[in-house]
């Protein structure tokens, strides 16, 4: 079995398209399956090369014709995971390869394809049965999380902030010095993904105030996190990981597509698409003085993510 993915990322997008391909390409490779990654000039393709999987850079979908055409055969596993590919585009693609999409908008006016993945808690079952004649995998079970985050790490009392790979609306900034203003003597550790435009505004940030600690593109998360007694992140895929890592967590849902985190998120969530809510540094106090309550959020968020979700889309495709 080989597996070709086409998806993207950039400083404007994000990289979480990629970064969930990535842990389901790590695991392939792990079972010394075949990958290619058919991506955008502005993916982190070194990550995808250093777990041996092959790079082709491609233009735009819709202008992806050629490269697409020369890199897929009937008989591979076509991953499609990006917002800008239309029904068209997966149908054409459907007749070329056994294609599996990744979704979690649920936009489209139908899905042509034999696996449809959503690893999202509120994953509409019944919507995708009526779009669609694809083998369905919907909620945490297939959840796509990287190999680094299903092993244990050790707590500690600093608050971690993490918003992605990109960070677009500069939310770190913003949450940093409001939690740094309400927690006295709390040590806030911001980590900025390789993607953030922001990073010179952290730098100057974290230069200036103490009890601020800046990490930049750690080349692991996991150990980036290692310390932490709670994580701020933002609804998505950084949710699954941190579920699966077992480290308790509040989700900030920023953007409309992530509305659907507020009533399924395993961990507590806030609504943030309007600026971050007065009320909020009172909640992180709260969850900060009671470790109880702490333990007991990544107890019940690792009993819905397990981390072994990227296992069971590979045995899914297997038998498809």
């Amino acid at each position: 079995m080989k597996l070709v993915i086409r998806t993207e990322a950039s400083n404007t997008i994000g990289l979480g398209h990629f970064m969930r391909c990535f842990a389901l390409a790590e695991a392939a490779r792990e079972q010394e399956l075949a990958v290619t990654f058919v991506v955008n000039a502005d993916a982190p393709v070194e990550r995808a090369q250093a777990i041996g999987a092959r790079v082709v850079a491609a233009p735009p979908l819709g202008e992806d014709a050629a490269v697409m055409a020369a890199e897929i055969a009937a008989d591979d596993w076509l991953i499609v995971d990006t917002y800008a590919a239309d029904a068209d585009y997966l149908t054409d693609l459907s007749t070329r390869a056994r294609l599996a999409v990744i979704d979690d908008l649920d936009v489209l006016e139908r899905f042509d394809c034999r696996v449809l993945i959503n690893p999202t808690p509120a994953a509409p079952k019944a919507s995708y049965a009526a779009k669609s004649k694809a083998k369905l995998l919907l909620g945490p079970d297939y959840a796509l999380v990287r190999g680094e985050f299903r092993h244990p790490i050790a707590t500690g009392d600093v608050i971690t902030l993490t918003f992605g790979g990109s960070d677009p609306t500069g939310l770190t900034e913003t949450v940093a010095e409001r939690l740094r203003a309400a927690l006295p003597g709390v040590t806030i550790r911001a980590i900025a993904g390789p993607a953030n435009r922001h990073i010179p505004e952290l730098q100057a940030l974290a230069q200036r105030l103490d009890r601020l600690d800046l990490i930049v593109s750690p080349p692991s998360m996991a150990e980036a996190l290692s310390g932490s007694a709670l994580v701020v992140t933002a609804a998505g895929g950084s949710v699954n990981e941190l579920a699966a890592l077992g480290v308790p967590a509040v989700a900030m849902v920023v953007y409309d597509n992530q509305v659907a985190w507020l009533e399924a998120c395993p961990f507590p969530a806030i609504d943030a698409r309007r600026g971050v809510p007065a009320d909020f540094p009172a909640l992180i106090a709260t969850l900060m003085s009671d470790g109880a309550r702490r333990q007991s959020i990544a107890q019940a968020a690792h009993g819905v993510v397990d981390g072994r979700g990227v296992f069971r889309i590979l045995d899914a495709l297997r038998v498809q």
